[in-house]
């Protein structure tokens, strides 16, 4: 009986860890489209986050059906509960990439801030690396470096603050530039919480692994 629920559990974490990497993967598309102005890989994107809502409903049922038909132990029903939750943390993720990927389409290309985008490719890239080592960090169940990485949203949290500002300095420096800048600043506003939800995730596998809830971020 134990041997079977400690698949189920393993079945549950290779889920959730699927879904992290099909979130990733959206990600890495979204940011290809803002540097390539791919509006087919842009529109691929705001597709694919059906595939991402329904991977969440798939996990949830699964761990609904754990806490119903089983009798977890203490840290087994912290896992699932930490599995329940982060899989809605990386579903609004998803929802923040698509948001990206339609802001992308509204982008006049004859009005584009090079040195901008670039700098937002920068911070993108940095949340893609944060994104990877998150799943790895889930995958070995560390406390400590779940506690380190979310550190690292205060980075994007400042870099946040300081592009939007050079963006609305430029905005009123130059008219043609309001379009594009608003929607740079709403990608900007995306990738950054796209950061503060990975910082969520890292609090649930600190509460994992000492059952308790740690104020991260």
């Amino acid at each position: 009986m134990r041997k079977q629920f400690d698949r189920e559990l393993q079945t549950l974490e290779n889920q959730f860890l699927e879904m992290g990497q099909d979130v990733l993967e959206s990600a890495s598309k979204t940011m290809i489209a803002l540097a390539a102005k791919d509006y087919v890989l842009a529109q691929n994107v705001i597709d694919q986050d059906k595939v991402i809502n329904n991977y969440q409903i798939t996990i949830e049922m699964a761990c609904a059906r754990l806490l119903a038909l089983q009798q977890p132990q203490v840290s087994d029903l912290r896992f699932v509960i930490t599995v329940m939750t982060a899989c809605s943390d990386l579903e609004r993720m998803g929802d923040h990439m698509a948001g990206v990927a339609r802001s992308i389409l509204k982008l006049k290309e004859d009005n584009v801030l090079p040195e901008i985008e670039e700098e937002i490719h920068t911070l993108g890239k940095t949340v893609l690396e944060m994104h990877h080592d998150m799943l790895h960090i889930f995958s070995e169940n560390d406390a400590e470096k779940a506690k380190n990485l979310a550190k690292e949203d205060q980075i994007i949290d400042e870099a946040y603050l300081q592009l939007s500002k050079t963006i609305l300095t430029q905005m009123k420096i130059q008219e043609t530039s309001i379009r594009n800048g608003t929607e740079y600043i709403s990608i900007l506003k995306h990738i950054e919480r796209y950061s503060d939800y990975i910082s969520n995730i890292c609090e649930r596998l600190v509460y994992l692994e000492t059952g308790e809830i740690t104020e991260l971020n």
